[in-house]
């Protein structure tokens, strides 16, 4: 009597670790699929962002690039993209960026970009590499400088919390050169943005 019960107890044991271990493999398979399957052909996700942005190294005559005058400002972002591919997608984004000068003036500029983007994944993180390029309106006092180049490459990272929403932050490095017919006048900001963004998936 004693070995039957021994050896039904030897089974329920084998039995129950073998379930385990099968339940086990089955989630992380099922976390593996759904990293896989996170985003495929004619996905399409909406951006929004806020960041602080920081003016680098400025060259030319522009006189708010000269002597630190222009002060660390802020921008807003919202974008519109599609995935080719479960790792490649384009899009456009557009942003409002302002940056406060010493004597209290105000310069802004609002870049349209086309983007393309490379994004590989880890279970639910993804890293999105953008590169954009577009034109921008850039304002100070009565100047108004349009269309002028805008070149932003980006980077990122973000949690996917279920299929319909993510949450990151993203750095972005945005160069806004400006050309005149009188080479003395042209320059060429560049800035340095850091974001947190929130993302919706459909």
């Amino acid at each position: 009597m004693k070995k039957i019960f021994v050896f039904f107890c030897m089974a329920f044991l084998l039995t129950f670790g073998a379930f385990s271990e099968g339940s086990e493999e089955s989630e992380v398979n099922r976390e593996q699929d759904y990293a896989l399957r996170m985003n495929e052909p004619g996905d399409q996700y909406i951006n929004i962002g806020l960041m602080v942005t920081f003016p680098l190294n400025f060259g030319g005559n522009f006189p708010l690039y000269r002597d630190g005058k222009l002060s660390t400002g802020g921008a807003g972002t919202l974008g519109y993209h599609r995935f080719l591919n479960s790792w490649f997608s384009v899009g456009i984004d557009i942003s409002f960026g302002y940056h406060p000068t010493i004597q209290h003036n105000m310069f802004t500029y609002v870049p349209f970009t086309l983007c393309a983007t490379v994004q590989p994944s880890w279970r639910k993180f993804e890293f999105p590499i953008t590169l954009g390029v577009g034109a921008a309106v850039e304002t100070y006092l009565s100047s108004t400088y349009f269309p002028g180049l805008v070149l932003k490459p980006q980077a990122g990272v973000f949690y996917r919390i279920n299929p319909s929403w993510s949450f990151g932050v993203r750095g972005d490095f945005m160069i806004l050169p400006q050309w005149y017919s009188n080479s003395d006048y042209n320059y060429t900001g560049m800035f340095a943005s850091g974001m947190i963004s929130a993302r919706y998936h459909f």
